[in-house]
């Protein structure tokens, strides 16, 4: 599998998709959620506006759903969703460095945030992304980052 990495990205790079908006895609516990997750990630697949996911999300992504929830799901399903993933251009795929990591430390104090998430942000940043569509409030703790929460803002989608 070739991992696209867009390190040219314009200043208006494709908004970003967290893990939360994923995990919902099979979630049958909040119906609600699950569809309007559904209709997110369809609009991609349907070539109606792009996104981006770091590989973080993806591996998060495949532990909720093979280890943490009370169902899981099969690693073939998995690896299948996240290679569709990977093979569609409507996807930047990111990925993140040392680098990334050192500023992620810096971001982390700075904001007050959880490691893996101030990690994400530091990704976003590198890869000139300043919208992330995610449930987790905490991304707004973050000036410079717009966090759209798809199932109350108005405003879904960008």
């Amino acid at each position: 599998m070739t991992v696209r990495h867009n390190p040219g990205l314009p200043a208006s790079a494709p908004p970003l998709v967290d893990t939360n908006v994923f995990c919902y895609l099979f979630d049958a516990r909040d119906m609600r959620k699950s569809q309007l997750s559904k209709d997110l990630i369809a609009r991609c697949f349907r070539s109606e506006c792009h996104y981006s996911v770091s590989v973080q999300n993806l591996a998060e992504l495949s532990v909720v759903m093979t280890e943490k929830i009370g169902l899981p799901t099969s690693h073939d399903f998995i690896r299948q969703f996240i290679s569709d993933i990977a093979r569609f251009d409507g996807w930047t795929i990111l990925q993140y460095r040392v680098d990334s990591i050192l500023a992620a430390l810096d971001l982390q104090s700075d904001y007050s945030l959880h490691f893996w998430d101030a990690l994400l942000v530091a990704t976003m940043k590198e890869h000139s992304i300043n919208t992330i569509y995610s449930e987790d409030i905490h991304f707004k703790k973050v000036p410079w980052l717009k966090t759209i929460n798809p199932y109350v803002d108005q405003e879904y989608p960008v």
